[in-house]
């Protein structure tokens, strides 16, 4: 089981840091780490639909009208990083801020969500999290910038590997046509 300070930890010796024991340590590696980690985690799950991440819900709608160019808007869930798509999937919308505006009567999304628990991240999701955290790091606590580069380079390997794996899990989209690919294929 993944926790925080296991993540941050494997961070830390990636850049040849001894480990900490908590994120509340008075130690610069345990500041940095405290400092970085939930925007480093946010940053990776953005970075793909991970299945551990992805979430449905009813958006509520907003009292107000959007000034101009959609119909209604509506909020989003506390913890959504991202928008992937809504049901409709014919329906035209735009993320702004912490709201989603849309000419749809409703609006029911798959989102990714924060991932705050570290056990719901799967091991190769941890791993790629970690490495990205490691880069993060490697410049504010070794000072080096072939080190952050080298970083880069294992996290965007962690982050290839994850997403395989990611990929394999669940049946692969039905693509469905539409007056487009209609006439694209050169059917009437």
């Amino acid at each position: 089981m993944a926790s925080t300070v296991a993540i941050c930890n494997r961070a830390l010796a990636l850049v040849g840091e001894e480990p900490i024991v908590s994120l509340t340590d008075d130690t610069e590696p345990a500041r940095r780490c405290n400092l970085l980690y939930a925007d480093t985690r946010d940053a990776v799950l953005r970075a793909h639909p991970w299945n551990a991440a992805t979430a449905r819900a009813d958006l509520a709608p907003l009292a107000e009208a959007p000034a101009f160019g959609f119909a209604a808007q509506y909020q989003l869930p506390f913890d959504c990083l991202r928008v992937l798509g809504m049901a409709d999937r014919r329906a035209r919308f735009r993320v702004e801020g912490r709201r989603l505006l849309t000419d749809a009567g409703a609006a029911a999304v798959v989102y990714i969500r924060r991932l705050a628990d570290p056990n719901a991240l799967d091991a190769l999701l941890a791993d790629a999290v970690a490495a990205r955290l490691a880069h993060d790091l490697a410049y504010a606590l070794a000072g080096s910038t072939s080190l952050a580069a080298r970083m880069w380079e294992l996290y965007v390997r962690e982050l290839a590997e994850a997403r395989k794996a990611d990929a394999q899990e669940g049946a692969a989209e039905r693509l469905e046509a539409d007056a487009w690919t209609d006439a694209r294929a050169g059917r009437p």
